[in-house]
């Protein structure tokens, strides 16, 4: 399992999970093409692997500087990002195409980038279940 990286609200000690850039999960809309998405769904609500995902990175150094607390400006002069949010790590691997759990599938778009994406077609509502399920692997990592 491959070693990622991700900024995500923290609450009472694990992610915070839901829809959103900032939380455990995926921004994904049915019917509205204009809205910007992590992954597309079709008209039956299905999302497919190779398709988009939930962002992450190889390091949290690596994590856009928006995204990053501005509390960890001493690390990181460019952090500006919430101070609610934490900098969470899961994984022991490379950051290599690899599977990340059960349902998913980490796809590396760059040295600094990755998708989690589905493992297979599944509906967006069992995606973002697999990506929940995982909530407690994620542990707290800004040294």
């Amino acid at each position: 399992m491959a070693t990622i990286y991700r900024v995500m609200t923290n609450q009472d000690g694990r992610p915070k999970i839901g829809p959103t850039r900032r939380t455990l999960g995926v921004k994904a809309r049915l019917g509205d093409e204009s809205e910007e998405v992590d992954i597309p769904t079709d008209s039956h609500g299905v999302v497919r692997p190779n398709t988009g995902g939930m962002s992450v990175a190889p390091s949290w150094r690596d994590l856009p500087r928006h995204r990053i607390p501005a509390r960890l400006r001493h690390m990181l002069p460019s952090a500006c990002g919430k101070n609610e949010d934490a900098c969470w790590w899961m994984g022991d691997g490379p950051f290599q195409d690899a599977a990340v759990a059960s349902g998913l599938r980490l796809r590396v778009t760059s040295r600094i980038h990755g998708l989690v994406e589905p493992a297979m077609v599944v509906s967006l509502d069992q995606y973002q279940s697999d990506l929940a399920a995982t909530q407690n692997e994620w542990v707290i990592d800004e040294q």
